[in-house]
């Protein structure tokens, strides 16, 4: 029977409003778990586990790209590693605006890492100190809801439907009981034992009994019992006792403290409402329902009331937390925001640029316009640092000579336009005598420079450079190191004292003497025509020959301004295989443009404005690439032919003699070789219903007749219920196209060779070639010929053209 004894009933709860983290604290995986031991004012303390599953994360960057002469003194950014060495990677290109160009110039970097530990919770764990869910990291929620988990959440439990507290622990209704809270309570005078770990028997209240104390004790009908006691029926008799929640005291009964069991948290405040009768509230700091309670994170909602931009928030205990300033940035009240500190006044930066700080606060070393940088200095131009390196240090003053010669002679070059590579001679005082004029200034200056941009190592394995006056440098004398001879006087030696410095358009080194005997021939005369000065040289003869008998008459004796690139004597050689003669004769259109792609009609342009140059586009409106060499050769075209002599002046113009000739992609091939036979068949397209004409289709490679015909009748497979019924019906007509591969008369095999002896007259006219795609070049003589190309006489005593002169 059970206990006619009331209960205590259900203590209040308060739950307090949950916190969410914003902060991202810094984070390869490992696993850290601690255990936190909070006291409570009396002495009580309550274990959380703490779980952390941080993760290592690594980051890569690169620095700016800049020139490779300047790569090695490039650094990283504040808290990142160098992963490369020397110059860097040169896998990157950089712009540079010189004048009114810029310039795209391929340069260096390096490969920057940094390791960052961000901090997570293990799953089952929340908040920045990865506190343990309620319920346990094993079973969050009591397994009876979702913990809100993660570095940046709360813990909050959100219970499923039928359950309730801090840690979903309860039943959210009262009046059932266990573990999945559907069981209902039936206990009519007295309380149920409810809840998730209730089994819903009844205590009763007094003067009941039976299993739903639905049974009145007579015993207890005329018994009266005074307050703060109850009948009860011990051993048959009905007696008065004290009421639960009271005890005997004497002969009274006195109310019992609810509290004194703890039945609330260590973290929470037991509050007395009356008997059995209590209120559990967490303690300041803290959250929960008074059973369960959790230290409260300010840092979760809103990042604690700290400014985002500028303040991290610190958990400093329960419900209590500061706002410090992120890295870089300071203030006396970070609690109202934090400021960038001003690195640039401890980072260095050289006099050559300016100290800036970017928007999240790093400094760098900024250049100006037309400049490059370093990372900590800047660099002008190539005459700008020859002028500044005469000034001061190593070099003040031994650099008048070169600092003469290229101001009176490449200045412009040096300021405005590059990439160059620069031997700037260093000379003693008492060897620093050297008088120039503008003439020989400009021819000595341009001895002195390399188109392109080439580093001291890459020179001495290219063993070969060409400058920019045509002369040939060589690298490959073993005796001694990092030294040159130019080919035409190869007894004196220039050996470096300092290499690889950086200039915006291009690189310096610095040599031990000055190149004292120019060599040189002015082909120029501003005072005749382009087409004048090519009729007056032998070495243009080819391409007079071809401007004379092309049919554009004078044509570079108009006023221009024209660039043009004249082919080598050995360049048009080079067509002289039966080309040259079909473009004399039949291939006077393709001649034409021939011609026409080697004159550039926009602008008289010197070989240091093509070096600025991607491409030009032809009078023959074709495209001419620009490329620089690994050995400082200015190549043209895809073909890659070499400029040979430059900047030959004319009234109307500037003339560059080219290594090779230019072949445009519109007149080849150049010789008549394909001549494809076109072939056309009549075809039907697909048998279809006579009504649906217009649904039969052509075949590929094929079109329908037009005017169309009337369609042929045909058979075709009727199948609508799958019994592939053969039904009469109609097919279109249509023209097939086919193009049958073949050569010309005078060509053989699949590329369409030329027969011996030339196209035009095959085997000389002497004998029939074997021609077509089908033949094999074979020359089949005439009586009285022999030869691969029927071009000896088969009668050793006979000579002559017909083979019929002599004995």
């Amino acid at each position: 029977m059970a206990s006619p004894s009331s209960p205590s009933p259900p203590p209040s709860r308060k739950v307090l409003s949950p916190y969410y983290m914003k902060m991202h604290l810094p984070g390869l995986l490992f696993l850290l778990l601690t255990a936190s031991f909070i006291s409570t004012a009396e002495g009580q303390t309550q274990k959380l586990r703490s779980m952390q599953c941080n993760v290592k994360m690594m980051f890569t960057s690169n620095t700016p790209c800049t020139s490779c002469a300047a790569s090695s003194k490039l650094t990283c950014p504040k808290g990142w590693i160098k992963i490369t060495q020397g110059l860097g990677e040169r896998n990157c290109r950089y712009t540079v605006k010189l004048g009114e160009d810029t310039l795209s110039l391929p340069g260096c970097s390096h490969t920057c890492k940094k390791e960052i530990e961000e901090k997570k919770c293990c799953p089952g764990f929340w908040g920045t100190e990865c506190y343990e869910c309620p319920g346990g990291s094993e079973n969050p929620c009591s397994g009876h809801g979702t913990c809100l988990d993660g570095i940046t959440q709360s813990g909050t439990c959100i219970c499923e439907e039928r359950y309730s507290g801090f840690a979903c622990q309860n039943c959210r209704d009262e009046t059932v009981f266990g573990p999945d809270c559907q069981s209902v309570c039936d206990c009519q005078h007295g309380v149920c034992n409810h809840g998730i770990t209730g089994n819903g028997s009844c205590t009763c209240y007094g003067g009941y009994t039976g299993p739903k104390c639905h049974q009145e004790l007579p015993l207890c009908r005329e018994l009266t019992c005074e307050p703060k006691s109850q009948c009860v029926v011990k051993a048959g008799v009905a007696i008065c006792d004290c009421s639960p929640g009271y005890s005997k005291v004497g002969s009274t009964c006195q109310v019992q403290d609810p509290c004194a069991s703890s039945p609330c948290s260590p973290l929470a405040n037991c509050k007395v409402l009356g008997p059995l009768k209590y209120e559990c509230t967490c303690k300041d700091g803290y959250q929960g329902d008074g059973e369960i309670c959790q230290p409260i994170n300010p840092c979760i909602n809103n990042n604690g009331g700290c400014p985002e931009t500028s303040t991290l928030c610190i958990y400093q205990g329960p419900g209590r937390s500061s706002c410090v300033c992120k890295p870089g940035m300071s203030s006396l009240t970070p609690s109202a925001g934090c400021f960038f500190i001003s690195e640039c006044q401890r980072f260095y930066c050289d006099m050559t640029s300016q100290c800036k700080i970017s928007p999240n606060g790093s400094p760098s070393c900024v250049c100006k316009e037309g400049e490059i940088g370093d990372g900590r200095s800047c660099y002008k131009s190539l005459m700008s640092e020859i002028s500044q390196l005469n000034t001061r240090g190593r070099f003040l003053r031994k650099l008048n000579s070169a600092n003469k010669m290229f101001a009176s002679g490449c200045s412009l070059i040096l300021t405005k336009y590059g990439p160059f590579t620069v031997f700037v001679p260093s000379l003693h005082s008492f060897n620093d005598k050297f008088d120039f004029n503008d003439t020989i200034a400009e021819n000595l200056c341009k001895m002195h420079i390399i188109p392109g941009q080439h580093l001291l190592e890459d020179m001495i394995k290219t063993k070969t450079m060409w400058t920019l006056s045509g002369h040939q440098l060589t690298f490959n004398d073993q005796s001694y190191r990092n030294s040159f001879r130019y080919q035409d006087v190869p007894g004196e030696l220039y050996t470096f004292i300092q290499w690889n410095l950086p200039a915006a358009n291009g690189i310096m080194h610095i040599v031990n003497t000055l190149r004292k005997k120019p060599t040189f021939k002015n082909l120029g005369n501003p005072q005749k025509t382009i087409g004048e000065i090519l009729a007056s040289m032998e070495i243009f003869s080819r391409f007079e020959t071809i401007l004379e008998n092309c049919g554009l008459p004078s044509i570079l004796d108009g006023p221009g301004p024209f660039t043009v690139f004249v082919p080598s004597n050995e360049g048009v050689d080079k067509l002289r295989d039966g080309r040259l003669i079909y473009l004399f004769t039949e291939g006077i259109n393709k001649l034409q443009e021939l011609v026409k792609h080697h004159i550039y009609t926009v602008a008289a342009v010197t070989v240091e404005k093509l070096l600025m140059m991607p491409h030009i586009i032809t009078m023959a409106n074709q495209i001419v690439t620009i490329n620089i060499s690994t050995d400082g050769r200015i190549l043209l075209t895809d073909s890659g032919i070499p400029l040979n002599m430059k900047n030959i002046v004319a009234s109307n113009g500037i003339i560059h003699t080219l290594d090779g000739i230019f072949i445009p992609s519109s007149i080849i091939p150049i010789l008549p070789q394909r001549c494809n036979e076109v072939q056309h068949t009549t075809v039907t397209g697909s048998c279809v219903d006579c009504k649906a004409l217009n649904t039969s289709l052509c075949p590929p490679h094929s079109r329908k007749v037009e005017p169309e015909p009337l369609p042929k009748e045909c058979v075709y497979v009727h199948d609508p219920l799958g019994l592939n019924v053969m039904k009469k019906g109609c097919a279109r007509y249509c023209n097939h196209t086919i193009l049958k591969p073949g050569c010309c008369k005078g060509f053989f095999g699949p590329d369409c060779t030329q027969c011996p002896g030339g196209f035009s007259s095959p085997c000389y006219g002497r004998g029939n070639c074997s021609d077509g795609t089908q033949g094999n070049g074979n020359c089949h003589c005439f009586e009285g010929f022999k030869g691969i190309a029927c071009h000896i006489c088969s009668n050793p005593n006979k000579h002559g053209e017909n083979c019929n002169e002599g004995q």
